[in-house]
């Protein structure tokens, strides 16, 4: 499992949205894995205490954001940018707990820019911008290219698919990779998680920007994958 439960260095690792991950009981840890049923638009709309509450009361000490959506999936840009950009953010503020030092990490996109004249690519960019400001310890944003789901997406989308492997077949001949696979930037964004509270291994994979005056650790593709690979490496 890319959530590494059976490492000793692993506590907890609390779920936190509409649906449960779909992850083996037979998994190695697996009794570590909780999940807790999380209604965003109440957290956003209706500022419901219940919900924050969910999110404060975690008091974690490694915050992995891996939500997301498309324009066409989310039924327009407003409704993407709701999911997209305000739920990360509101989510991400109430997990943030004053005092205690907690690293952030977030999956955004190749590409990603406030100043970026294409919508995705400019909330994406926003989304990070915000991030930034919440303050925590240290902020990892990974900025991978184009995702390759190994066996497909569930929906069927056939542009997309045919996509990928239009873009598998390009990146043979790009001199670095523009594809990652879904398994590799998870365990790509847990080895960063891990690894970020020392830094050590952060200063030799990605680097740093400042975004918003707010110095952040970026991941882009090639140092995702580099990173996928140490952990797996290191859970062998």
């Amino acid at each position: 499992s890319p959530l590494r439960l059976s490492s000793p260095s692993i506590s907890t690792v609390l779920s936190l949205g509409r649906r449960a991950p779909t992850v083996p009981n037979d998994t190695p840890g697996y009794s570590k894995l909780q999940h807790i049923p999380l209604d965003f638009d109440k957290l956003l709309d209706d500022k419901d205490v219940t919900e924050q509450a969910k999110l404060r009361d975690t008091n974690a000490d490694l915050v992995v954001v891996a939500l997301g959506t498309t324009r066409a999936q989310a039924g327009g840009m407003d409704k993407f940018v709701r999911i997209d950009r305000e739920f990360v953010l509101e989510a991400s503020r109430w997990a943030k707990v004053e005092g205690k030092e907690q690293t952030l990490v977030y999956c955004s996109s190749g590409g990603a820019s406030s100043t970026s004249l294409f919508p995705y690519f400019k909330s994406k960019g926003l989304t990070e911008e915000g991030l930034s400001t919440l303050n925590y310890q240290q902020t990892i944003i990974f900025r991978p290219g184009m995702l390759i789901i190994p066996g497909g997406r569930e929906e069927g989308r056939l542009v997309e698919n045919v996509s990928g492997k239009i873009m598998t077949f390009l990146s043979r001949f790009s001199p670095t990779p523009i594809c990652i696979e879904t398994p590799t930037l998870g365990r790509g964004m847990v080895f960063a998680a891990l690894a970020g509270r020392a830094g050590l291994e952060l200063q030799k994979l990605g680097k740093e920007e400042l975004l918003g005056g707010r110095k952040v650790w970026v991941m882009g593709n090639p140092e995702a994958i580099r990173a996928g690979e140490k952990q797996e490496e290191s859970a062998r």
